[in-house]
């Protein structure tokens, strides 16, 4: 190769490179700039009425979800209701790992609650929102609420017929010829005996007059039954409340964490109480008969993960 090619070639070298380095950083821009726009770019479009929204949630009663004496009755994410540590409502309900997923839904629309709907307005992807729904707003039915004193008796029969659905609903298994219940529903012993004409079975309740059984015991409180008499047939007793978690207080009333007594045919969520002596048992308390999260202050924590 002549000396003046060699030459030329020496020359051009240094400008194809910086050529080919400025093509390349014209490729990564283009690059960059469309793995940003599709991928990276913040999601900065409002939700609005009307718009489809994915959103993680966590619903609780009596306070927001990072505050004191919240209990979890609802929520999209497995990290919260796989959580031991977290106070779960007496209803809720552990499902599959996959059954927790973001909630989508229309803003504004009716396929969630109102309050819940509309509180993603004006909100993009990422934002946090929280919202209070009042009881009466929430999920609503027949006020069922009674008041009882400590010392009102109630009666039951010393024999109790049920069907055998509701016996293994309340006992958990099947009966089917005669067995000991150590523990029965209300927290005295019992025998039980399966009718195969019917399908029925008959508790026969044992309970010592005098004596006082633990009904129900657990994260919000105890129930325990009085034993008065056990006579003609009937069982005379009273209740006590205790142990309880006080949420609020308004004059002598006192809102707490909800207690729930299964009797197997029906449930009382006990949700206030008064102790006027502040001895811990309860002077009066109150229940309702509708499912726990009816008539009930909501408390959601939102978080958005799309708007369509």
């Amino acid at each position: 190769m002549a000396d003046d090619e060699i030459k030329v070639k020496k020359d051009r070298d240094p400008i194809m490179a910086v050529c080919f380095v400025v093509f390349l950083l014209t490729v990564c821009a283009l690059i960059g700039s469309s793995v940003y726009n599709n991928y990276l770019k913040a999601d900065d479009t409002l939700a609005a009425d009307g718009s489809t929204v994915s959103v993680n949630y966590t619903g609780t009663y009596y306070a927001f979800f990072d505050e004191e004496n919240r209990v979890v009755f609802d929520t999209s994410l497995w990290s919260v209701a796989n959580d031991d540590g977290v106070l779960k409502s007496n209803d809720f309900t552990l499902n599959t790992e996959s059954s927790y997923k973001p909630l989508s839904f229309v803003a504004g629309g009716n396929t969630v609650l109102e309050g819940f709907g509309n509180a993603v307005i004006g909100h993009k992807v990422g934002d946090k929102v929280k919202v209070k729904i009042p009881a009466g707003e929430g999920y609503n039915a027949p006020e069922t609420e009674s008041t009882v004193s400590a010392s009102s008796q109630f009666s039951i029969p010393v024999a109790e017929v049920m069907t055998s659905s509701q016996f293994s609903q309340l006992y958990g298994y099947d009966l089917r010829g005669y067995g000991e219940i150590e523990k029965s529903a209300y927290g005295w012993p019992a025998s039980a005996s399966y009718n195969t004409a019917n399908n029925t079975v008959t508790v026969t309740y044992r309970p010592v007059a005098g004596s006082s059984y633990t009904m129900a015991e657990g994260n919000f409180g105890k129930i325990s039954l009085n034993v008065v008499s056990v006579t003609g047939g009937s069982i005379l007793y009273t209740y006590s409340v205790s142990d309880y978690t006080v949420v609020s207080t308004e004059g002598n009333s006192k809102e707490i964490q909800m207690i729930m007594i299964d009797f197997g045919t029906h449930k009382w969520y006990i949700e206030s109480i008064t102790d006027a002596d502040g001895n811990g048992v309860a002077d009066t308390f109150s229940y309702k008969t509708t499912e726990e999260r009816y008539n009930q202050d909501l408390y959601f924590e939102i978080e958005i993960v799309s708007v369509g």
